[in-house]
């Protein structure tokens, strides 16, 4: 890597001043499927918990009505990892990075679906809370369970050994009444799945865990271990397709498949409830015998170069670019050093065909992302993984080109590719294919006997601002607004370093960042983690904000308030706001951290922007399904226009959902 610089005299002019719109932002699909209706049924946290627990009223079967559904979304296995530590490769055969693992539940939620226990019970924070109720984690022997607080008292809800004991009442148990009755620990209540039963070869560690619990002693409790930040948004632009294939093996079988993870053929586990349909368990019984593996996503984008409509898919560009219909296509009429910089950012992961077929993260890998075009004269490439922050040297283009790159963006959610040229160089053609992995559980699937789906069309794309704290300060600080920091120094982060920012003198300290968008902004999300001493101090403060009008207001967006009981040395403050209002195309987000008089600091930072995008063009889906081996597909046309479009697909009796696309003309 090498920092970002400044190449070339000429003003990086803002890329989409007069961009020209035709576009399909926040492009959704709902299914009628009781279980896996998809993206528009579960977009946030707080449309799934609708989804699992809308027709239920008390808190114990609200609870439980979301402990089935998370049992249905979720199952075991190595947790994900990403580049989260300047310096390190992620490695999910690694267990002992704790600071690589995925904590962000929407990633979880559209990427992996899988994960160790204590992993998956931090995903599981921000559902409980949007559910009304405080959660937590607590330690178990060899294993990380989860409490939850509802009608004045805890309850333990295990959704990775996919189990619930009871009291006498039939109220769901906690550690405190196994320490009082330790007859819980073996009290089921079917068809619910519960304790005793866990996945083959668990059932003796399970049942000898809990009878350690009711002897007492101390098990630690952990808070704001797990957050929501990553918006599901996907932007399609004018020529571009995205296409979901629920079966791995689409790009050729077991030797082609592209994945984000360490394990031969990639992730999976045949003992899950994962699409098996509503938990069911009796004694013994149940119908946990499921094959939960991985799905693929596919966007390939192929922009007009001949007039204005590229600009749709560019980041920046310098002010001498233009697009024509004679070659070189894209050009500089004054033969001045130039420069175009496509993006793309997404919900999904991007992955790829590992060399060895196992291991695509520390390995090399081929598929995630495949540049292909036309040059005049020779063109320079760059990638980008960190929104500009750093870039990649990727080579010379000339003529015809296809370029692999896929071991420079694998791991991350999206990219940016900037072409450079000069003199009568330029572009006739690009074609941008990324692979990314997908969660199956978020695959809007058909149902048998003709199924319902709704298209939605919310026209808005994301503006990512993922500070990369492996930067020298000075490097970094395009993305902040180091006018507003108090009382907090910034140190890159490393393998030895892992506190970005560290306050200077124990009191209240705060760093600001920066969203800045060409259109207006009608929505923010955001999270920071924290360091924190155990027990906590009385008072303490980790808050995010966020301000509209250049720091004179601040508005609360987010909130962490570790208790007295906490034992967890780290936490993330998270939180979402509406900042809708006319010509706003700028934010700032304040990250505040106090901790009783004691050293803290920012560790990690993630924040995003949703912008406008124009009012919807038209749009192709395609559902392709098989019946009996027969391949089965329906076209469905979408006017320009049209927010929210309802139609059937008429499926069979017995079908295997193949693919779903979305194109855009």
């Amino acid at each position: 890597m090498k920092p970002a610089r400044l190449l070339f005299a000429l003003v990086m002019a803002a890329a989409l001043t007069s961009r020209a719109q035709a576009e399909v932002g926040d492009a959704t699909l709902r299914t009628d499927h009781p279980q896996y209706a998809g993206e528009g049924a579960f977009q946030t946290i707080e449309d799934c918990v609708a989804f699992a627990a809308g027709q239920q009223k008390s808190p114990q079967e609200r609870a439980i009505a979301m402990y089935l559904w998370l049992l249905t979304h979720q199952w075991h296995l190595h947790s994900p990892q990403e580049c989260n530590v300047p310096g390190e490769t992620p490695d999910s055969k690694r267990d002992n990075r704790y600071d690589m693992i995925v904590y962000d539940a929407n990633r979880a939620r559209f990427s992996y679906g899988y994960g160790l226990c204590g992993t998956v019970h931090a995903w599981n924070e921000p559902y409980w809370k949007a559910l009304g109720m405080n959660a937590r984690r607590r330690a178990f022997p060899g294993h990380t369970n989860s409490e939850i607080e509802y009608d004045g008292s805890w309850h333990a809800f295990d959704t990775d050994m996919a189990g619930l004991i009871f009291r006498k009442d039939g109220i769901v148990a906690g550690y405190e009444d196994v320490v009082k009755d330790p007859s819980c620990a073996n009290r089921a209540k079917a068809p619910i799945p519960c304790y005793p039963f866990a996945w083959p070869g668990d059932f003796n560690g399970m049942k000898s865990g809990w009878a350690e619990i009711a002897k007492g002693g101390k098990w630690y409790k952990m808070y704001n271990s797990g957050y929501a930040a990553h918006p599901g948004v996907v932007h399609l632009r004018s020529g571009e397709s995205f296409t979901r294939y629920l079966d791995r093996d689409r790009f050729g079988g077991p030797s082609k498949r592209r994945f984000w993870h360490n394990m031969p053929g990639g992730p999976a586990r045949d003992w899950t409830f994962a699409g098996q349909g509503e938990p069911r368990q009796e004694g013994e019984k149940s119908n946990s015998r499921g094959n939960a593996s991985y799905a693929n996503g596919e966007f390939v984008y192929a922009p007009d170069l001949s007039g204005e409509k590229y600009r749709e898919g560019i980041v920046e560009q310098t002010s001498n670019v233009r697009g024509r219909g004679q070659s070189p296509k894209l050009h500089t009429p004054d033969g001045k050093p130039a420069s175009v910089t496509f993006s793309h950012f997404s919900p999904y992961v991007i992955c790829g065909d590992p060399a060895d077929d196992a291991n695509p993260m520390s390995g090399p890998a081929t598929g995630g992302l495949v540049i292909a075009g036309t040059t005049v004269g020779e063109v320079r490439l760059e990638i980008s993984t960190d929104q500009g922050q750093s870039w990649t040297a990727v080579g010379e283009l000339k003529g015809d080109f296809e370029k692999d790159v896929t071991d420079v963006v694998k791991g991350h959610y999206g990219w940016q590719a900037r072409f450079l040229w000069q003199q009568t160089a330029g572009l006739d053609a690009v074609k941008f294919t990324t692979v990314t992995q997908v969660c199956q559980t978020i695959y809007p699937r058909l149902k048998p006997g003709g199924s319902q789906v709704v298209y939605r069309a919310a026209s808005r794309a994301v503006v990512p601002v993922l500070p990369n704290f492996g930067l020298k300060e000075e490097e970094l600080g395009r993305l902040e607004d180091k006018s507003l920091r108090t009382n907090l120094a910034y140190s890159a982060r490393s393998k030895q370093q892992q506190v970005a920012y560290k306050t200077q003198n124990n009191k209240p300290a705060s760093v600001v960042f920066k969203i800045e968008s060409p259109e207006p902004l009608v929505e923010v999300t955001a999270a920071a983690r924290y360091g924190i001493r155990v027990p906590p101090p009385d008072k303490t403060d980790f808050h995010l904000d966020v301000s509209t009008d250049g720091g004179k207001t601040w508005e609360l967006m987010g909130k962490a308030e570790p208790p007295a009981d906490n034992e967890y040395s780290s936490g993330w403050m998270y939180g979402r706001a509406d900042i809708a209002k006319p010509g706003v195309k700028s934010a700032l987000v304040r990250a505040t951290v106090y901790a009783g008089g004691y050293q803290t600091g920012v560790i990690e930072a993630q924040l995003y922007g949703l912008r406008k995008t124009a009012e919807p063009q038209g749009a192709k889906i395609t559902y392709g399904w098989k019946e009996g081996g027969v391949a089965k597909s329906h076209v469905e046309n979408v006017p320009a226009g049209a927010k929210e479009h309802p139609f059937k697909v008429p499926t069979g009796a017995a079908i295997v959902d193949d693919f779903v696309r979305i194109e855009t003309p």
